[in-house]
């Protein structure tokens, strides 16, 4: 795949902002033919808490697994935001801001069934609440061991902290447009939604169980998976997972694909 590396202006967030993009690139041995109107399928790609916009290329295998596919893939940053509106408006970026400069940039459909969203840790916290926020959006979102915040305010430390700066208290938190029960109580969409979570992982095992039950006992309209095995917090549990989402969002393929 093609990798551009970007910085550009926002509008929302009143300053500069790194997004990494793959594009789809042929290497199937024969030059490129022009298609002036065709538009690809989006995936966006969405990090957990300390990474940036590079965590997905330098970490993950999502390069490997979707240069097979015609889809482009956007990764964009959010620091330690939690895709939330407070200091700065990272939630309305993503969903609002983001995808619109996107496609004044790149070939991008803006059909809901080309649309998709990923994220592991905080970013699957994001990808989740974005996808049941904006269900008419998106086709699918996936969750790669998703961070619930109310699982942490017990710990009283820096990255509690840094929660309730980003979403609230744990009561302001609870109910609100931040909680993720809330919001998938009030989602009647029968979007996709997949979760993942290692039974090792005792980051976000706690809030997986909680969201899991939750959605599998109040939420029958949403077309929900959920998916536990052994594994911790970490790319060896989440690049599985990533494949496996890919191949199940139905991008079509681009063919034979030449190594190199």
């Amino acid at each position: 795949m093609a990798f551009l590396s970007m910085s550009m202006y926002s509008e929302i967030l009143q300053m500069d902002t790194g997004v990494n993009v793959l594009l789809p690139e042929n290497r199937k041995g024969k030059m490129d033919e022009y298609h002036p109107d065709k538009r690809y399928p989006i995936l966006y790609c969405l990090h957990g808490h300390g990474d940036d916009q590079s965590a997905w290329i330098r970490k993950s295998n999502i390069e490997n697994i979707a240069r097979n596919y015609e889809v482009i893939v956007v990764m964009p940053t959010v620091q330690r935001g939690w895709y939330s509106d407070g200091i700065y408006d990272y939630f309305s970026y993503i969903c609002q801001e983001l995808p619109i400069k996107m496609a004044n940039f790149f070939p991008i459909s803006d059909k809901r069934e080309d649309t998709y969203i990923m994220g592991n840790s905080m970013g699957g916290y994001g990808a989740l609440k974005a996808a049941l926020t904006y269900p008419e959006k998106y086709a699918a979102a996936a969750a790669l061991s998703p961070a619930l915040p109310q699982t942490f305010y017990k710990y009283h430390n820096e990255f509690s902290r840094g929660i309730q700066i980003a979403v609230g208290d744990e009561e302001r938190m609870e109910r609100s447009k931040n909680d993720l029960l809330h919001l998938a109580d009030l989602c009647t969409s029968d979007i996709r939604v997949f979760s993942f979570c290692g039974r090792q992982d005792w980051i976000a095992y706690e809030g997986f169980q909680l969201l899991d039950e939750h959605i599998k006992e109040r939420c029958k309209e949403l077309n929900y998976r959920s998916f536990e095995s052994d594994g911790g917090h970490d790319w060896g549990f989440w690049n599985p997972a990533i494949q496996y989402c890919i191949e199940s969002f139905g991008f079509k393929k681009i063919g034979d694909v030449m190594d190199g």
